[in-house]
Parts: C-alpha cells; sequence; structure tokens
C-alpha cells in the first residue's frame, strides 16, 4: 500500500468517526437496494423488479388509467410480505372496500386523509422515514398537495382569486432536498401519483406533461406514464344473446362485452439496470373487478341473456332453454 493511499483511508476513517457513523466507504462496499415488487408481474419486470427501497417513484396519467388502484394492489403485495405501509390520500377517494376487495388489510394500513396542506403530507413522510417505521408510503395525488403559501398571506387566508406562481414546485423541491436523506436511510420507497396537465396550448403541437416542477422529475428513481389504449384491445367476455326473429325462430348470436380496459404503461425515466429501457411500452389488462392481471384466461363458461321484446316472448326463449339443459 502507497502512502498516499494509507493517508486516505486514515482520512476516511477520522472523517467517518467524527460523524459517527460509516459516511465515506468503497463502491465496492454498497449494497444493492432492495425493491419492494407490485405483485403484478409484467409491472415488475418492466421497471426493474418493482419499486426501488430508498427512493422515489412517480406514476401519472389522466382521469380513470387505474393509477389508485395499482398502488393499492402493490400495498396489498407488500403487506403479504409484513411490509409497513402508509397512504396519504389528498384527493380524499380512498373506498375502503374496493381497497378490500383488492386484498388491502386496512387494519394495518396507515392512512391520512384530513392533511390540510402540502407541508404537513410531507412531514408525515419525513417523520415515519426518521423513525425508520415505513417501508412504502403512497402519495395519492401529488396535484392536491395545497402548500401553506397558497392558502395562507401573513398568517391571513388568501382570496381564491390570488395567483401564487409555482408555490408548489418551490415546496416539493425543498421537500426532495431535506427528506431524500431520511427516504433513503429508512430505505422506506415512496410513490408519488401525478396528474397530466396539457403542455402547449394555443399552439400547434400539445402534449400531455407532468406537473410539480423539475425537482419531480428529477429525484423520481422511476417515472412512469398510463393512458388508456384503444378500444379493441380491451378484455372482453362472450355471450350468447337469444332473441325470436322475425319468422318466430328462436336464434342467438355471440356478443363480446368489454370487461375492463387496456393500460398502456410508457416508461419515461429510470436509474434501474434491470429495468427495461426508457421510452419502452407495454400494455397491461385492468379488470373493473379485480384492477390490474397478469392475463385474462377466456371463460369456458358463456353466459346467456335473453333479448326478449315482450314476457310472452321472454317465457318461450326460457323454456326452450330449459328443454336443451333437460
Amino acid at each position: 500500500m502507497n502512502e498516499r493511499r494509507k493517508k486516505l483511508l486514515d482520512t476516511m476513517k477520522q472523517f467517518n468517526k467524527g460523524q459517527k457513523e460509516e459516511i465515506l466507504s468503497f463502491g465496492n462496499e454498497a449494497q444493492e437496494k432492495e425493491v419492494i415488487p407490485t405483485g403484478i408481474k409484467a409491472v415488475d419486470e418492466f421497471i426493474g423488479g418493482g419499486t426501488k427501497r430508498g427512493t422515489f417513484t412517480v406514476i401519472y396519467g389522466g382521469e380513470k388509467v387505474g393509477k389508485s388502484t395499482l398502488v393499492l394492489q402493490a400495498i396489498a403485495n407488500a403487506q403479504k410480505d409484513e411490509k409497513l405501509c402508509c397512504y396519504i390520500d389528498l384527493e380524499h377517494t380512498f373506498d375502503k372496500e374496493r381497497a378490500i376487495s383488492l386484498g388491502v388489510n386496512v387494519e394495518e394500513l396507515v392512512l391520512a386523509e384530513k392533511c390540510e396542506n402540502a407541508e404537513q403530507a410531507l412531514e408525515i413522510i419525513r417523520t415515519l422515514c426518521k423513525q425508520k417505521v415505513i417501508d412504502l408510503v403512497v402519495v395519492d395525488s401529488i396535484q392536491a398537495m395545497s402548500p401553506k403559501n397558497e392558502q395562507e398571506n401573513k398568517g391571513k387566508e388568501r382570496e381564491l382569486a390570488s395567483k401564487e406562481i409555482a408555490e408548489l414546485a418551490r415546496t416539493l423541491s425543498k421537500f426532495f432536498r431535506v427528506v431524500s436523506p431520511d427516504v433513503f436511510n429508512a430505505q422506506a420507497s415512496v410513490i408519488m401519483i401525478g396528474q397530466i396537465r396539457i403542455a402547449g396550448i394555443g399552439s400547434f403541437y400539445t402534449h400531455a406533461d407532468l406537473s410539480g416542477g423539475e425537482a419531480l422529475k428529477h429525484w423520481a428513481f422511476t417515472r412512469c406514464f398510463v393512458r388508456r389504449g384503444q378500444k379493441s384491445d380491451s378484455p372482453v367476455r362472450k355471450f350468447k344473446e337469444y332473441f325470436i326473429d322475425p319468422e318466430g325462430k328462436i336464434r342467438y348470436s355471440t356478443q363480446k362485452e368489454a370487461i375492463g380496459f387496456d393500460v398502456v404503461m410508457k416508461l419515461e425515466k429510470t436509474k434501474s439496470s434491470q429495468s427495461a429501457k426508457e421510452g419502452k411500452e407495454i400494455h397491461l389488462p385492468f379488470l373493473y373487478n379485480k384492477g390490474f392481471v397478469d392475463t385474462v384466461k377466456e371463460s369456458e363458461d358463456i353466459s346467456i341473456k335473453i333479448d326478449a321484446k315482450n314476457e310472452e316472448q321472454k317465457k318461450k326463449i326460457k323454456d326452450n332453454l330449459i328443454k336443451k339443459e333437460i
């Protein structure tokens, strides 16, 4: 060992001793960050195994594309591994029965739905992470955060007509700078749900973008944009619709009915070497009664519907179906 390296080791040792913890170390001693799987196989493979511990994941998109359902399923899966989870509901849309149907143990879920401002919601994350008592935190949603300065001016309630430009962006920028070390040290995974805004209104080209400032984009370890796919890609179920034709004969036609919709997830940013490449997209089937699933199996039992103009026709079709069963 040469004198310079020996001096480096002594310097690192003294520095760590002064800080009362090992801050300086070598790269080969770095521990691989663990992930918390969502339990949705296609999503986990897409983003690198799940949401990374000690980092922030941003999932954003328009209305009714399954964002809240996705994070509830992630919470349910984390709870199976005895992970401690918190759901910060800023939109006041948490549905206990829906959460239970998706497998969430609501008795073990920490729920915050009375936050008065953005700072209070973000302080929850800071407190839970400082005490290292949480594994997964969900913020639903970023755009529902209302900073104090947006609500008050020198302690007085601010009029709705007044404007505070980029107040949320400034609040989030400070939050990430201050709290990211706590999130990292707690090895917590923080998922932030975002809504889209339409950028470029009035110009020739418009596109959906994530509001909340550049800090939100910068600090995200993973950022995914979700949207609804084509109706033709929606999961469906088949059924036989019986009717009586103009000649009085009983006939049927095989119909299809949507039981969910197709979701397209785009990986806009990733720092994971295990994930798909940035810019890639996947299609995810969403079922109304189950949420996201890996595959949709077509049932062998085809249900029956009766299209009758009156009770007489309805009875005639039913009697015919009973005879066939006998």
